[in-house]
């Protein structure tokens, strides 16, 4: 077996554990290869050698041993990551402005067939680096200014005014904005439960829907449409009001935060994945 598939096979494996299946990843056939494959070249990907591929429980990966490429049959999710390239350093960082880099977001959207009207905010996250260097006899240290480092972009989402949480775009690119590692998880929603989500809008205005809570006074009330984090392996999705609260006392944490029905009782969250359970470390007794 090839170093490539070899490399294929373990990443659609170890998600496979992470969704509790134990069945054996299997190559993908020629019509899910030519799909991806088309797929990552609207991304922009250049293969440094023949990609191969794996998929299991509906996850497919295709990797040339240094590029790979995930995604899930039927949903607009997608991990890209050049182990080479990522993370880059500070020289090989992205040249182009803010603007260009949200373009280059934009158009990875759309790519993976995306509404660009979904977008709700685009943020452009600046990386520092700063130095110190010490005296010669090490007794004073001197702290270098901080320079600018590396960009990371990210899109979040909104659909008819709604917030849909777990939906994001976050990207890095190469000097010459190639996309060098992506995590986008940006799946359709039932038009039932966007539907249901706009009435729940007219509501938010109601805190004493809220539950109570000791300690605490509602903030915020605000309807938003959740779906599974673990959107490789789940469809889950529903609609909620997401109640925020202000503790009655200054202190340092986040905020509470709770997702109930227009009843103020909460809601079942999507489901998630469960890591793998590790066994107790056995300690040996202490010695004398």
């Amino acid at each position: 077996m090839s170093k490539t598939l070899r490399i294929v096979l373990v990443l659609v494996a170890a998600g496979a554990v992470l969704a509790g299946c134990a069945t054996r990843p299997s190559r993908v056939d020629d019509e899910q290869a030519a799909r991806l494959t088309a797929t990552a070249a609207a991304f922009g990907i250049v293969w440094q050698a023949q990609p191969v591929g794996a998929t299991d429980r509906g996850v497919t990966a295709l990797s040339d041993g240094t590029t790979t490429l995930t995604t899930r049959k039927g949903s607009r999710i997608y991990i890209l990551h050049d182990r080479k390239a990522f993370p880059p350093s500070d020289a090989d960082a992205f040249a182009g402005s803010d603007d260009e880099l949200k373009r280059i977001g934009r158009r990875l959207l759309v790519a993976a067939g995306a509404d660009e009207k979904e977008i709700a905010e685009e943020r452009v996250l600046q990386q520092f680096t700063q130095l110190g260097e010490t005296s010669p006899d090490r007794k004073t240290v001197r702290v270098l200014p901080a320079q600018a480092s590396q960009r990371t972009l990210l899109v979040t989402r909104q659909v008819r005014g709604i917030e849909v949480i777990s939906s994001r775009l976050l990207l890095h690119v190469d000097r010459a904005g190639r996309p060098i590692f992506m995590e986008l998880a940006w799946p359709d929603v039932a038009p039932e439960v966007v539907e249901r989500a706009l009435r729940l809008r007219e509501l938010r205005a109601a805190t004493n829907i809220a539950p109570r809570m000791e300690g605490a006074r509602v903030e915020a009330v605000q309807p938003v449409i959740l779906h599974s984090p673990a959107v490789g392996f789940y469809d889950d999705a529903t609609a909620a009001l997401r109640v925020i609260y202000m503790p009655d006392e200054r202190q340092v944490g986040q905020k509470a935060v709770r997702y109930v029905d227009e009843r103020g009782i909460d809601v079942t969250l999507p489901r998630d994945v469960d890591p793998p359970r590790e066994a107790p470390v056995q300690r040996g007794a202490a010695r004398r």
